[in-house]
């Protein structure tokens, strides 16, 4: 019972992290998030243990907990993972997939164009909140096919928490234009033709683009976002400055 109740404390505080609703730096009230989830304070704070292990929060003694800022090298580090895991298991994969696994790759193909014709539609260039998130679950879907294929749950594990780190902070780290989208659209069917072939070589060759183009995207509008952005009351970097005077 314990335990689907930190479930539902963890969703909670996701939603509000995706939602840009509890924003870099800021102060997490477990108080407040058990009485908007109607549960007690012990599930919440498995939960926030959770997120602190994933660090999505970090937490400062005899402070509280708030929540993470991405860093540009924690971006790297994310891909480079998924780029050695993901490119490594493909011929796994492969051999394992079967046409289940190889029609639901077509099926969440289609889906993702879906999303970018809608949104194109509409005449937005950027990707509409309401259309993110049923993107990235096509997307990260996608991704999970392929690793529960290859059975490595170690690898499923990582990436999942690689995407999660986008869908929270991706507000920060990614401008889904229709050039974005579209890419990624178009790797993923390069990835789909060549497992539904069989051809792990052309396979590894298109999630290396994939994930290497991602990355690059990734860098160049967290760079901008950063020289752009505000100064923030970070408690760590006010600790910093007052222990160094600069405050």
């Amino acid at each position: 019972m314990a335990e689907a109740l930190s479930e539902i404390a963890y969703r909670h505080i996701a939603k509000k992290l995706m939602s840009a609703e509890l924003a870099v730096g800021q102060k997490i009230s477990e108080q407040k998030i058990a009485a908007e989830c109607g549960i007690s304070r012990t599930p919440v704070r498995e939960a926030v243990r959770q997120l602190v292990e994933e660090r999505l929060l970090y937490q400062l003694p005899r402070s509280g907990t708030y929540v993470t800022d991405v860093k540009r090298d924690e971006i790297i580090e994310a891909y480079e993972i998924r780029m050695a895991m993901e490119c490594f298991l493909i011929d796994k994969a492969i051999r394992n997939m079967t046409l289940k696994d190889r029609r639901e790759l077509r099926r969440l193909c289609d889906e993702m164009h879906s999303v970018i014709s809608i949104n194109r539609d509409t005449g937005s260039e950027l990707l509409d909140d309401a259309l993110v998130v049923p993107f990235l679950k096509a997307d990260l879907s996608f991704h999970l096919i392929l690793l529960h294929a290859a059975q490595n749950r170690t690898a499923v594990k990582v990436v999942t928490s690689a995407y999660q780190r986008n869908r929270f902070f991706g507000h920060h780290s990614h401008r889904r234009d229709l050039l974005h989208l579209a890419w990624a659209w178009r790797h993923h069917t390069l990835i789909e033709k060549a497992v539904r072939q069989g051809d792990a070589e052309k396979a590894r060759e298109a999630l290396r683009n994939h994930i290497t183009r991602s990355m690059n995207d990734a860098l160049k509008n967290f760079d901008i976002s950063e020289r752009h952005a505000p100064e923030l009351d970070d408690p760590v970097n006010v600790a910093v400055a007052r222990l160094t005077g600069l405050d």
